[in-house]
């Protein structure tokens, strides 16, 4: 079952770690279990000297709040790191100067945040710690920062969150008023998909579906290339088999003969990137028979 990296402050800590493993490699990222001491203050650190705490904020749309939690955050793990849990820190990175303390979390908006880092920073470098270095800095990551280890991560493990422009039906019916002649060959196939009662609505559902659709390949060809090229090579491998079953059962229904195709392009499109989350699968279907219906030379 795909994960929700998101979903809760233990998945987000796993995804992170699994994030910088891929980015540092596994034999050079040491984990500090829960059990090592509880709530110890840090999750992993690198043999090179950096420390990571991961922090999943209980809401992001208050600027405000977000940035008082993870200040309030920061302060407390890094009074573990310097006071509280000092021995045995000393003793966990014996040998290893620390140079950097990232916060992984999973929103970053606010610069007084980063002020604030600095800050502390300094604080910290004065109280003479053997185990931290000189130039000792604290930051905030996020997996923004990682994007060549998340694109990895995300084709294979955890869900792919997708953000693009929703069509909303008033949008759609002006397209739909701007657009009649490149519309004329869905109104000469709906008839044979559908009932004629549902052919209006289901014209403005295609079309709100096939901008969508527009939007969402935008998007992926611009974040996820790679992704982007898999599923437009399943797409069009698929319309190939649509067109030429057309072609050769002539004496099915032409909605029975889309419904098994769209089937098939689920199964192609799970197999190459199983990380797509349902609602974008289903909404690459609805946008694949528009385009098909629009597009499609055949009269069937």
């Amino acid at each position: 079952m795909l994960v929700d990296p998101k979903s809760d402050p233990k998945s987000w800590e796993h995804y992170f770690k699994d994030i910088l493993r891929r980015h540092y490699g596994p034999s050079n990222l040491k984990d500090v279990p829960d059990s090592y001491g509880g709530d110890f203050g840090v999750e992993c650190y690198t043999f090179g000297g950096h420390v990571f705490q991961c922090y999943l904020p209980e809401q992001t749309s208050d600027k405000e709040k977000l940035t008082k939690a993870q200040k309030n955050k920061i302060r407390k793990d890094i009074y573990k790191l310097t006071n509280k849990n000092l021995n045995s820190f000393k003793k966990l990175f014996a040998g290893i100067k620390i140079n950097r303390w990232v916060l992984a979390t999973s929103e970053y908006v606010d610069s007084d945040v980063a002020l604030y880092c600095s800050a502390k920073s300094v604080k910290v470098r004065k109280l003479d710690i053997p185990f931290i270095s000189d130039d000792f800095h604290i930051l905030v990551q996020t997996e923004n920062d990682y994007k060549s280890e998340v694109r990895s991560l995300k084709k294979d493990v955890y869900q792919l969150n997708l953000v693009f422009d929703k069509v909303e039906g008033d949008e759609a019916e002006a397209w739909i008023d701007d657009n009649l002649a490149f519309l004329y060959k869905l109104d000469s196939k709906l008839p044979k998909v559908i009932s004629k009662e549902r052919i209006l609505s289901m014209k403005s559902h295609l079309v709100q579906k096939y901008l969508e659709f527009q939007n969402l390949m935008a998007h992926l060809s611009v974040e996820w290339p790679e992704i982007n090229s898999l599923i437009r090579d399943s797409i069009a491998n698929r319309r190939s088999y649509l067109e030429l079953r057309f072609l050769t059962d002539s004496g099915k229904q032409a909605g029975a003969v889309i419904a098994s195709e769209m089937k098939k392009l689920e199964d192609d499109i799970q197999r190459k990137v199983p990380s797509l989350k349902k609602d974008d699968m289903e909404l690459i279907q609805h946008g694949v028979i528009a385009d098909w219906l629009i597009r499609c030379p055949l009269d069937f």
